[in-house]
C-alpha cells in the first residue's frame, strides 16, 4: 500500500522566487501575527521600512489599504479602529469565530429551517430568512429535503416560502399574490419559478417568467403573500430567446428600470472605498484609485449607501444625485419632526 502511494504522488513543486508584491503581504501578515493587539501606519512605517516609506503618507496609507484588502480575500480579515487623535487607526487582524465548523443531520437540518421560516412567517424580518440561507451555504440545494407526513411544517412555518422552494424543486408553475409598496395593494401573477437569488445579507428576490406578459420578472420575496402551485408544464424554456442571462441575477436596486442610464461618479474616502465596493457588489463599475465610476438607472437605489455612510465619500457626482440625497434627507427631517411633535 505505502508503494502505490508513493507512485501517486507528483513530482516535488518547484519553488520560485516571490514578487515584491507577494513578499510585502507576507511581512505584512507575520507583523499582524507578532503584534496581535494591532499597528498603526506610522508603527509599520518603522518596522517595515523599504515597504512604507513613500514621502507622501497618504501614499502608504492607501497601499496599506490595498494589502489589507489583498489578505482579507485570502482569508486574513483585518479591521480598523479610530485612534482619539483622529490622526492614525489601529489596523487589527481579527479572529475568525467561525474556523470551528458545526455539523447537523438532516434532521436537525430541518427543523432549524422550519423554525427559522415559522418565525420569518409570523413577523417578517430579512434576519430571519437571511439566516436561514446561511446556515445551507448560501446555495438551494443545502435546504433539506422536507417530505409530506402528518407532521409536515409546512402549515406552521413559512408556507409561501416552502411552497416556492418546492416548486422550484418540482418545477412547477405558481400562482403569487404579490405587492409591490402597500399590501392592500396585492395583486394575482401566474408566473414559472427559475431560481432564488439573494442579494448581501438583505434582500432575496425570485427570478420567476411572468406567463402574461411573456418576460422574466424579479419578485421580492417577502413582498410575495400567497403561493398557489398551478397544474402543467411550465411555459419557460431554460433554453432559446427566453434563457436566463447573467444580467437576470443582478438584483442591484441601482439597476431597476426607473429612468435612463446616468454615469455616477465617487471619489471615496480611503476607509470608505471598500464599503463602498461592497455595496456595489453585483453593479458593474470602474475602479481608479479612490474613484468608482458606473452607471444607474435608478439613483434613488444609491440612497441606503449614502445615508448609513455619509463620511465615506468626499464628492459625488452628478448633480442629480446630490439633490436626490438633499430631497431625500430633507423628507426624512420632516418625517421625524412630525413624529417627535406627536
Amino acid at each position: 500500500m505505502r508503494e502505490e502511494l508513493d507512485k501517486d504522488l507528483e513530482e516535488e513543486i518547484e519553488p520560485r522566487e516571490m514578487n515584491p508584491t507577494e513578499y510585502r503581504l507576507l511581512t505584512l501578515l507575520f507583523n499582524f501575527f507578532r503584534f496581535p493587539d494591532g499597528l498603526t501606519l506610522t508603527s509599520l512605517r518603522k518596522i517595515m521600512e523599504g515597504f512604507y516609506d513613500n514621502e507622501n503618507k497618504d501614499s502608504d496609507r492607501r497601499k496599506l489599504s490595498r494589502d489589507i484588502e489583498e489578505l482579507g480575500a485570502l482569508g486574513f480579515p483585518i479591521k480598523y479602529y479610530p485612534q482619539k487623535n483622529g490622526k492614525d487607526y489601529v489596523y487589527v487582524l481579527t479572529k475568525d469565530p467561525l474556523v470551528r465548523t458545526l455539523k447537523f443531520s438532516e434532521e436537525e437540518l430541518r427543523e432549524i429551517s422550519a423554525l427559522l421560516l415559522k418565525g420569518y412567517s409570523e413577523t417578517p424580518k430579512y434576519e430571519l430568512y437571511t439566516a436561514s440561507r446561511k446556515i445551507f451555504a448560501r446555495d438551494l440545494e443545502y435546504f433539506p429535503e422536507l417530505k409530506e407526513s402528518p407532521e409536515d411544517p409546512k402549515e406552521e412555518a413559512g408556507e409561501a416560502a416552502f411552497q416556492i422552494l418546492d416548486a422550484l424543486k418540482n418545477k412547477s408553475p405558481i400562482r403569487i399574490r404579490y405587492y409591490k409598496t402597500f399590501p392592500e395593494d396585492a395583486y394575482w401573477k401566474e408566473a414559472d419559478p427559475i431560481r432564488l437569488i439573494r442579494k448581501g445579507g438583505q434582500d432575496h428576490y425570485l427570478l420567476a417568467y411572468d406567463r402574461e406578459e411573456k418576460s422574466k420578472k424579479r419578485f421580492i420575496l417577502p413582498k410575495i403573500l400567497t403561493v398557489e402551485v398551478l397544474q402543467g408544464d411550465l411555459l419557460y424554456q431554460a433554453r432559446g430567446a427566453k434563457k436566463e442571462t447573467e444580467e437576470d441575477r443582478i438584483v442591484h436596486a441601482a439597476l431597476f428600470p426607473v429612468h435612463e442610464a446616468k454615469l455616477v461618479e465617487w471619489v471615496c474616502r480611503e476607509e470608505g472605498l471598500v464599503k463602498a465596493k461592497l455595496f456595489l457588489t453585483g453593479l458593474p463599475y470602474e475602479e481608479k484609485e479612490n474613484t468608482l465610476r458606473f452607471r444607474s438607472t435608478n439613483l434613488e437605489g444609491l440612497l441606503p449607501f449614502l445615508w448609513r455612510w455619509p463620511d465615506a465619500l468626499e464628492s459625488l457626482e452628478p448633480v442629480e444625485l446630490r439633490t436626490v440625497l438633499q430631497e431625500s434627507l430633507k423628507e426624512i427631517g420632516e418625517l421625524y419632526d412630525s413624529i417627535k411633535g406627536k
